[in-house]
């Protein structure tokens, strides 16, 4: 995955709801490979613009490159995510390796 060099996204607990619910009621988009277009990244950028708060405004192209990190740290052997609890990162030596792993 390419280095961020800008400035790190800030998601408010609405947008993760509203991420999560717009990709949920357009997953059929993802298509049988389970992986959603370019149109539905952006469209969901454009989806998450009134409940933007802070940070760089929510692009397609980053949300693709956020949903892409998860989808290949879930598949890393002794890594987890799931849907409550995210990665779980507890602790300043499990964050150094997620933020490692997501530059």
């Amino acid at each position: 995955m390419p280095k961020n060099t800008g400035p790190k996204a800030s998601w408010s607990d609405k947008e993760v709801e509203e991420l999560v619910l717009y990709l949920h009621n357009h997953r059929s988009t993802a298509g049988d490979g389970s992986s959603f277009t370019d149109s539905t990244f952006n469209a969901t950028a454009e989806h998450l613009v009134p409940y933007w708060k802070s940070g760089p405004p929510k692009t397609g192209k980053m949300l693709w490159k956020i949903y892409t990190a998860i989808e290949t740290y879930q598949g890393l052997s002794g890594c987890h995510w799931d849907s409550a609890n995210g990665c779980s990162v507890q602790g300043k030596d499990e964050e150094a390796v997620w933020e490692e792993y997501v530059k």
